[in-house]
């Protein structure tokens, strides 16, 4: 698989995810403009999500490699706050956990695997439409043998945005952007590690 057609298969699917999200959202008469996005963050929900993703290396250094990957994995979350501010600045924290199956398709076939911890912030002023803004780091373990990293060991840095639309006020499929660095933290040589720009798409089940 060429690092073109796996940038391509993310907007595909980007595209896809809100295409659908429009028509389900249209035609579910218990979501429209009056709904009330801090119902579903409200205090001691938990939040349990299945999410995958792909990316390729990008050119904030130059590339050596012309790494692509693809990845997959569950995320869990508990909200300890109610949310907080009113209007379109409404907003709710949502602390998580997440586990990180990735699978490396160019210029080698390798894996990795971790767990990350994470947070996102939720803009809840725009009806069943929710941004969002994360930030997550953890370390884990990965085969790569290239010139970009070579230890077993590793930690993974992302950051990005995205959004969710609810279909129910329990349930909320999203999608974004996610920039990613994973690098050994200097714990060997070499370290220069490699940045990323990657798509996900996930579904959220909201339990109060």
């Amino acid at each position: 698989m060429k690092r073109l057609g796996t940038g391509r298969m993310m907007d595909m699917a980007r595209r896809l995810v809100a295409l659908l999200a429009l028509l389900l959202v249209g035609a579910s008469p218990g979501v429209g403009a009056a709904f009330d996005a801090g119902e579903s963050f409200a205090k001691g929900t938990a939040i349990f999500s299945l999410q995958m993703g792909g990316g390729a290396e990008n050119k904030i250094e130059t590339p050596i490699s012309g790494i692509t990957f693809l990845n997959v994995g569950p995320r869990l979350s508990y909200l300890p706050f109610a949310p907080f501010g009113s209007g379109w600045y409404r907003a709710a924290v949502e602390p998580g956990l997440e586990g990180w199956f990735q699978y490396f398709l160019e210029p080698q076939r390798a894996a990795a695997g971790g767990l990350k911890t994470g947070v996102r912030l939720h803009g809840l002023g725009f009806g069943p439409f929710v941004p969002y803004l994360e930030f997550a780091a953890g370390a884990g373990a990965t085969g790569l043998d290239l010139p970009e990293i070579r230890s077993t060991f590793t930690f993974i840095l992302e950051a990005g945005a995205g959004f969710s639309v609810f279909l129910k006020r329990d349930l909320a499929i999203y999608t974004g952007y996610r920039f990613q660095h994973l690098s050994n933290g200097n714990t060997a040589s070499p370290n220069r590690g490699y940045q990323a720009d990657s798509g996900i798409i996930g579904v959220s089940f909201f339990f109060h």
